[in-house]
């Protein structure tokens, strides 16, 4: 990510709209930088054959290991929709990152757990989130704080 880019210098603000607002102006640069660092994340992962939404889910699944979690809590957790999070662990199956379950009491239930390639995955990318939080120290600790309580008024 390039060190105190301004928002005008990746999208012609004039282009788009003559008089933009500070709201709007707000808007397009959480859009913009949401993207950059999805993009940065998603370069971060690469070499270890994951997407983000993958990492996460291998995440979630570690901190509560060895226990299992059920496909809805992963939606939940994720902000996803069930048909992306059944993708998405069918993705993780073939990789041999996880395993599906369905219990006898709950026929309905799928519990998904990490295999030990998904634990070896989870070893593998700890440091990834170090690497993005790199990017950040061109703000203070203090601003960090301000950008936290700022973004989440949004929820």
């Amino acid at each position: 990510m390039d060190k105190h880019m301004e928002l005008s210098k990746i999208v012609d603000i004039e282009q788009i709209k003559k008089d933009i607002t500070p709201r709007e102006k707000v808007v397009a640069n959480i859009q913009v930088r949401g993207n950059r660092f999805f993009s940065l994340f998603a370069k971060h992962l690469k070499p270890y054959g994951i997407s983000e939404v993958q990492f996460n889910v291998l995440k979630m699944l570690n901190t509560k290991h060895p226990k299992p979690l059920s496909a809805g809590e992963i939606s939940k957790l994720l902000i996803s929709q069930a048909s992306d999070v059944t993708r998405i662990i069918d993705r993780m199956l073939k990789k041999g990152l996880v395993n599906r379950e369905v219990p006898q009491e709950n026929r309905r239930m799928i519990l998904i757990s990490l295999t030990k390639e998904g634990l070896k995955k989870v070893e593998e990318t700890k440091n990834v989130v170090n690497d993005i939080v790199s990017a950040t120290h061109v703000w203070s600790d203090q601003e960090v704080d301000i950008l936290n309580k700022l973004l989440d008024k949004l929820e």
